[in-house]
């Protein structure tokens, strides 16, 4: 499979991943956070402890921190399983890592609890030395007294949340390679069609059942057009079906269909990656080369056919049809509308009625 996921947010929908980390935080009660590859924050930090939020906020602390979470992804990518250590002040933390295609690209990190048990405590590897956990704040009983309220459990708790955690990322990533992989054979199975119906119109040709051409410049003209026309008479009759474009990309299907019935209403790039669960910026470079077109384009499109439908068989005023496909301005309307078919809607109207004559 060839390598199309490059980023995390082309694996994990961030926006949808925020708000199921935020419940998982809430069960499990631990803090946990989405990094990417870098150990930079891909979500926001849920259920961060007040102690961990002074410690992060020293500059020299919040370096241990990072560093403490960058071994702990990195090693967690090396065993490919979840990895539970403890931190320069004893507190357990967890990484879970976020691998595809045998790549690393981040890691859900977890934790910010104390282990009941300082027998089980032993069994956990300490990522960095002892001395860090000097405190040097003017408000040490305040800071003592904050690391006394973080939540305790048992290894085996940790051990519990680790794996379900470790199975969940597991699913998410599966299913967007199972995505990406079913987008990719879908892609090729069109480009062979497409390929088998040119390859027929020349063989066609090449029989004399399309006319003879009078040089090879005309050869080439015609193989063109055929190839062209082809690919018309498909979009023809996929317009006599009512259907919207691309039905054949399964991941964005969900947008097509939203769009198709809901061309009137707002529509936005995050609602639409939401809908189709994957990321805004994957549903933006996978639109675009699906339809050759950007969002909001693909909507006009929508808007201004089915304007088209309006101004032809109704008298309804311009202003109105506007409104009516969700244009908020209507000079932009007339702006859009004349951009894919060259006049303005009124010219459009008045044309058509001299052709029904």
């Amino acid at each position: 499979m060839k390598n199309v996921m490059s980023r995390l947010d082309e694996i994990i929908n961030i926006n949808n991943f925020q708000n199921i980390q935020e419940y998982l935080s809430e069960v499990t009660e631990m803090a946990i956070v989405t990094v990417d590859y870098n150990g930079k924050f891909a979500t926001k930090h849920s259920r961060c402890s007040e102690f961990c939020k002074i410690i992060r906020a020293c500059p020299s602390y919040r370096q241990i921190c990072e560093k403490c979470d960058s071994r702990g992804g990195i090693e967690a990518a090396r065993i490919q399983q979840p990895y539970i250590y403890l931190c320069h002040f004893n507190i357990v933390d967890l990484a879970i890592p976020i691998i595809a295609n045998g790549y690393y690209y981040g890691a859900v990190m977890a934790g910010q609890v104390l282990i009941k048990d300082d027998n089980e405590k032993q069994e956990i590897e300490k990522i960095v030395n002892d001395n860090y956990t000097r405190v040097d704040f003017d408000k040490e009983r305040e800071l003592y007294d904050l690391y006394q309220k973080l939540p305790a459990m048992t290894l085996d708790r940790v051990k519990s949340i680790a794996n379900m955690l470790f199975y969940i990322i597991k699913y998410i990533v599966e299913e967007a390679e199972i995505k990406v992989n079913l987008d990719e054979q879908i892609e090729n199975l069109l480009s062979s069609s497409l390929l088998k119906v040119a390859n027929e119109d020349i063989e066609k040709f090449s029989k004399g059942k399309v006319q003879k051409p009078n040089n090879q410049d005309n050869l080439n003209s015609n193989i063109i057009d055929l190839k062209h026309s082809s690919c018309l008479n498909r979009k023809e009759e996929r317009n006599k079906r009512n259907e919207p474009l691309h039905r054949g990309n399964k991941i964005l299907n969900p947008a097509f269909e939203y769009i198709q019935n809901k061309y009137a209403q707002t529509i936005s790039l995050e609602d639409m990656a939401s809908l189709c669960n994957i990321s805004t910026s994957y549903f933006s470079k996978l639109f675009k080369k699906t339809t050759n077109e950007s969002l909001s384009g693909y909507v006009n499109k929508m808007r201004v056919n089915k304007a088209k439908e309006i101004l032809i068989n109704t008298d309804l005023a311009i202003t109105n049809i506007s409104s009516d496909l969700g244009f908020e301005d209507c000079g932009y309307f007339i702006k859009v509308f004349k951009k894919n078919e060259g006049v303005t809607p009124s010219v459009y109207r008045y044309r058509n009625s001299l052709e029904t004559v």
